[in-house]
């Protein structure tokens, strides 16, 4: 009997919650569900974005939060890694191994494009955040953080990268 309570309140309140695209510079107030977000191209662009590396990124995001920035890294799935095998590694995603060596990404897919089928080396543009502290309020966070924890990109721009030593 709790459990049907339990569905019951669960399916009322997906229902009732309005869903939200797009990070506002504010955050959610609560409540919401976070579909997907981005960072706006008028604030965060190549031309004012600090280079960084994925690897500082996915190390120590907390030191890098808000901030734009930009690195490449080999792009597969909804996220950035290290290197070419991590993300061809099983359940490279989610694999709490990984952690500090990926980065989440919340994107406009329909202006970044989808993700490859195979890992490409490709650069993005973004404010730096993290899955366990963007969104506090939110009753339900899809996407990356749905699944995983750690450093994520709030894209604004995607360009073509010569890889250049790795970095």
């Amino acid at each position: 009997m709790k459990a049907i309570a339990t569905s019951s309140l669960f399916a009322a309140l997906f229902f009732i919650a309005p869903p939200v695209s797009a990070q506002e510079e504010d955050g959610p107030t609560g409540g919401e569900f976070i579909m997907n977000a981005w960072s706006s191209a008028e604030d965060c662009n190549r031309s004012n974005a600090s280079a960084v590396s994925l690897s500082a990124v996915a190390a120590d995001p907390d030191a890098l939060i808000g901030q734009c920035v930009t690195f490449a890294g080999y792009w597969y799935g909804r996220a950035l890694f290290r290197n070419e095998n991590d993300a061809r590694s099983d359940g490279a995603l989610v694999k709490r191994s990984l952690r500090r060596k990926r980065v989440g990404l919340y994107a406009n897919w329909d202006l970044i494009g989808d993700p490859p089928s195979e890992p490409r080396w490709q650069r993005f543009v973004g404010k730096v955040g993290r899955c366990e502290t963007q969104w506090p309020e939110a009753m339900m966070v899809m996407g990356f953080c749905h699944y995983a924890e750690g450093a994520i990109l709030l894209v604004s721009e995607a360009m073509a990268d010569a890889k250049v030593n790795g970095s």
